[in-house]
């Protein structure tokens, strides 16, 4: 399969799952992001998708996990130590595994994770280094807890960089 016919079955997967979940729960999910290892589509390997959804509040976060149970989707306890405080629900989807995230809209770590995602979109140097360590990941070259120590340094000096910008 081409990379190019693989990004619109990235997009298609995507676009479907993100309206199931608005269609549940219209009335309380603000904004829906693609972020994660398949946003990339210069990264030609299976990998899971990761949708992040901005709900109302922490009372809506935890209302949502019973209904989404009952339609088929898994609680995931551990997903990363960076979403402990969020639900993460996941569903395999034609042998894909689609991990949602759902987060408080007073949650400090939205706009950490879409200008990390946008800076790494549009600087090649910090998505060459995120290519190499998600390759050394699947190769398992590295463990999960290096993996995921190794990417939070390297969205921390992306922070940075973005807080030094806008400070000038």
């Amino acid at each position: 399969m081409s990379i190019n016919k693989l990004n619109i079955n990235i997009k298609d997967k995507y676009i479907a799952q993100a309206f199931e979940i608005l269609n549940f729960f219209k009335s309380i999910i603000i904004e829906v992001h693609h972020i994660g290892s398949s946003k990339f589509t210069q990264i030609p390997h299976n990998c899971d998708m990761d949708i992040l959804f901005i709900v109302k509040s922490y009372d809506d976060v935890r209302n949502l996990a019973d209904i989404l149970i009952a339609e088929g989707y898994v609680h995931v306890n551990h997903f990363s130590d960076y979403f402990k405080d969020d639900m993460v629900m996941r569903k395999v989807v034609d042998g894909q595994n689609i991990n949602m995230i759902f987060m408080s809209s007073t949650s400090y770590k939205k706009n950490d994770i879409l200008i990390c995602t946008e800076h790494m979109l549009m600087k090649g140097e910090y998505f060459t280094h995120y290519k190499k360590l998600k390759k050394s990941l699947l190769k398992n070259e590295v463990t999960e807890a290096e993996y995921d120590e190794r990417k939070y340094r390297l969205f921390q000096m992306i922070k940075e960089e973005r807080d030094h910008l806008t400070s000038v």
